[in-house]
């Protein structure tokens, strides 16, 4: 393969060659930035398309193990990455819509693969796909896609979801460069909603035992959480073997059926499995909009109540500023608890980690929109109003005062210590 590879210039014609306008940064407007991140990002999208067509042709004249070796060695991808974009390529010739929008740079290869994915399970609605694409980033488009094998499901979903399960598997090896050991597995939404219950409960346990001075970090934290559960699962307090499985169904009081069933974060799950855990004792009940639950404490407790976090989930379904599974979300105080802020259902919102600390120390804010969603906002800019830059020019050539004004002593920043 090496002596065919083509030379001179018919190679240097074929080289592609990424040209990026020349627009000066530092002197662009924040609208101009913005444009040049989705004209790159659709040119990125434009150029993965290109090969994508090239990995096709390449598989159709030497199959796709050869295509695969040499997306590998061309691109430097890992040998499951390059698995997964040959593959993707070769189904893209039997999606015409999705292979054009892909084309055209206006849907990137993430949804471009989901949508092979999904089409490679269940019949879809290609057209309706594509358009939701076009609209959605790729996590969100992720879970969209779901709804909707589902809903073209004749079974309501169930064979996705033994589809599913039959697809599980976990593997534990040693890591040869640095001798670690390495666990994974992949799992049905269900079980895997049940796993992170379990972990989540773990984790919050060892985060209240921890020094807040000496803190690991997440990722340390949850290494030490699925050791002591797979190793010491009768030590200490936990109750994480008894954690509950979390769902959410819409009642239809007119029709007295149950529909729309899905886990915490909104993933659906088919409506037999929801009455089978009910039959089963799994699934506790809520009552949301009233205050037959403790879910309005005030100033008697700090820390967010079970019922409250169940709320919770049910309302954010993960981190009203990424997205973040709720599992791994803490309850935060939209006006903190130190300012008399009430530990109150309306005023608490599911917050990760890392958006926590991004209001604690770095001044977002937490905003609620007319339809009542949350969003995390970053802080306003810092910038001079036009009045400010008058008064400046007119005071700028006045002579000093005879006695000068005291600098204010800012008071140094507070560290903060997050709570569950």
């Amino acid at each position: 393969m090496g002596k065919s590879r083509t030379k001179g210039p018919v190679a240097a014609c074929n080289r592609a060659q990424f040209i990026p306008p020349p627009l000066r940064l530092q002197e662009a407007s924040v609208a101009d930035l913005q444009e040049q991140i989705r004209s790159i990002s659709r040119a990125e999208s434009q150029a993965a398309a290109a090969r994508s067509r090239v990995a096709a042709e390449y598989t159709r004249r030497l199959g796709q193990k050869a295509a695969e070796k040499t997306v590998r060695e061309q691109s430097g991808k890992s040998n499951g990455g390059s698995r997964a974009e040959v593959e993707v390529a070769r189904k893209l010739q039997d999606l015409p819509g999705t292979k054009k929008a892909f084309e055209d740079g206006q849907i990137t290869y993430g949804h471009a693969r989901i949508i092979v994915d999904t089409a490679g399970r269940s019949e879809i609605d290609e057209t309706e796909l594509v358009g939701r694409a076009k609209e959605q980033p790729v996590d969100v488009f992720a879970k969209t896609a779901k709804e909707h094998e589902q809903q073209r499901s004749r079974d309501d979903g169930m064979s996705w979801l033994e589809r599913q399960k039959k697809n599980r598997k976990a593997w534990i090896k040693t890591d040869p460069g640095d001798g670690m050991t390495v666990l994974y597995g992949r799992f049905d939404p269900i079980t895997g909603a049940r796993i992170k219950s379990v972990l989540s409960a773990k984790t919050n346990e060892l985060w209240r035992e921890e020094d807040p001075r000496h803190r690991p970090s997440t990722a340390q934290r949850m290494a030490d959480a699925v050791a002591e559960l797979l190793c010491e699962p009768g030590k200490g307090k936990s109750k994480s073997r008894g954690a509950t499985l979390f769902l959410v169904a819409h009642y239809d009081f007119g029709s007295q059926t149950i529909r729309n069933a899905t886990l915490a974060d909104g993933t659906p799950i088919p409506v037999a499995v929801f009455r089978d855990m009910a039959c089963q004792g799994k699934v506790v009940p809520a009552i949301f909009d009233t205050r037959n639950q403790p879910l309005w404490v005030g100033m008697g407790k700090r820390t967010a109540t079970p019922a409250q976090r169940m709320a919770l989930i049910a309302r954010d379904q993960g981190c009203v500023g990424c997205g973040a599974d709720p599992a791994w979300c803490q309850a935060h105080h939209i006006v903190h608890w130190a300012a008399d802020g009430p530990t109150d259902i309306d005023n608490m919102v599911l917050l990760c980690s890392r958006c926590h600390h991004q209001v604690h120390d770095d001044k977002w804010r937490v905003e609620q929109s007319p339809d009542g969603k949350h969003t995390l906002r970053p802080p306003p800019t810092k910038r001079r109003s036009s009045r400010t830059r008058n008064r400046t020019s007119r005071t700028r050539n006045r002579p000093p005062r005879s006695v000068p004004r005291p600098k204010s002593r800012q008071p140094a920043k507070p560290k903060t210590n997050l709570l569950l």
